[in-house]
């Protein structure tokens, strides 16, 4: 995984981000998928809201690690982890959907 980047959200207010079927409510903490909360951990929540606050640029590894983690030395594997499980979360590649894309 060398970046990820969150394609085009649809529509973006200052509270909200919609791409697809969902809304993302980053102020308090809510990915919605259809009206309907999805859970998501802490850590991938926080990579969803990196990811969706920059449409259409691409995240280096390093800059997600550093607004994610921003007091800790964590290993690559760990972001690989929370993003596999953020990429379930939103049934990435179900269907030909695709929210996040890698860039190698």
């Amino acid at each position: 995984m060398k970046n990820d980047v969150v394609i085009s959200p649809a529509a973006q207010t200052s509270d909200r981000i919609s791409f697809g079927p969902f809304t993302l409510a980053p102020g308090e903490r809510l990915l919605l998928r259809q009206g309907m909360p999805v859970g998501l951990g802490t850590r991938s929540f926080d990579i969803l809201a990196a990811l969706a606050a920059r449409p259409n640029e691409i995240v280096s590894k390093k800059d997600l690690l550093a607004l994610v983690w921003p007091d800790a030395t964590v290993e690559e594997g760990s972001l690989r982890f929370h993003v596999a499980n953020l990429r379930k979360a939103l049934g990435d590649g179900k269907d030909g959907a695709r929210y996040i894309a890698t860039l190698t």
